[in-house]
């Protein structure tokens, strides 16, 4: 009730959800480096596809950066400029639901310190690039676009044993909104701060939490943002466009502002766009992303 009153969560209020426009959120530092986390074979295809589509209309990239578990044989012919790092990355207990998608985080994490770059952009796999992203950093800042939801209640009904302490004073997971994992830029020395960190608190955190729920790496990138005291940036909304929320289940064309366009299924539908931007194009709903891209392991062989 008296939230307003605590003096730490002023501090990170105002260093939270900051509009991009806001002329002491841009720097020096430019997106160079494109890094693309992938996770399992059945993501391999659309992991090129955003490759191509960074190499297309983000021409002046130095690098786009594929992080996987499978290797570089598996890709094929990769797009201009384009690597694959392969990562070696443990695997839960057979018992555990969620093992792909629990490397899938593991992977993610660690994808942005696989660049040379110092300007580092970490896009998911399913995202594409429909613009150049024109991001000024500076050190200490993390930008994306932000979505609503409370990170704090992924981990209600949980037993009190299975909560790490770290939550209970953090001020940002109980915040109305997040940063969106999908579309993610900062300076490498940023990130070299985040990484070893988010690893550190994920592995933690779902180590003890139960496998009722798909591990979500956002919960403790959101804890992690308080303790290492880092300003998060918003892009705005035409950076991280859900595809499949927007235009989903009818016929239409992509709005020319959209920089990353996220989701949208199937993939021939993006082919079309890479002929013709302009032309209508037809994507499956909302809830049909939704339920291809968190079933268990169980529920994945089953599909």
């Amino acid at each position: 009730m008296f939230d307003f009153l605590n003096k730490n969560r002023r501090h990170i209020r105002a260093r939270h959800n900051i509009p991009y426009a806001q002329s002491n959120t841009q720097g020096d530092v430019t997106v160079t480096s494109v890094v693309i986390p992938c996770t399992g074979a059945d993501y391999v295809e659309e992991a090129l596809l955003s490759a191509e589509f960074a190499r297309r209309f983000a021409p002046e990239m130095e690098e786009i950066v594929i992080v996987s578990d499978q290797s570089e044989q598996a890709f094929g012919k990769l797009p201009h400029n384009c690597r694959v790092v392969t990562l070696n990355v443990p695997h839960r207990e057979e018992s555990y639901r969620y093992k792909q998608i629990y490397r899938s985080r593991l992977i993610k994490i660690q994808a942005p310190l696989q660049a040379k770059g110092d300007g580092i952009l970490m896009i998911d796999s399913d995202l594409n690039l429909l613009k150049s992203p024109d991001i000024r950093m500076h050190p200490g800042h993390l930008y994306s676009s932000f979505r609503n939801g409370k990170m704090i209640a992924k981990l209600e009904g949980a037993e009190a044993q299975a909560i790490p302490a770290y939550y209970r004073p953090s001020i940002r997971p109980y915040f109305e909104d997040h940063v969106n994992g999908a579309y993610l830029a900062a300076t490498r020395q940023t990130w070299k701060r985040i990484c070893p960190l988010w690893l550190t608190l994920f592995q933690d955190t779902w180590e003890l939490m139960n496998d009722s729920q798909p591990p979500t790496d956002q919960l403790p990138l959101a804890a992690l943002l308080d303790m290492l005291d880092l300003r998060t940036v918003n892009l705005g909304e035409w950076a991280n466009w859900p595809v499949s929320k927007k235009i989903g289940g009818s016929s239409a064309t992509i709005p020319a502002d959209v920089i990353g366009a996220h989701g949208g299924f199937p993939l021939s539908e993006w082919q079309k766009y890479l002929l013709d931007p302009t032309q209508p194009l037809t994507f499956k709903g909302q809830d049909y992303t939704r339920k291809v891209r968190y079933l268990t392991d169980d529920e994945k062989k089953q599909s």
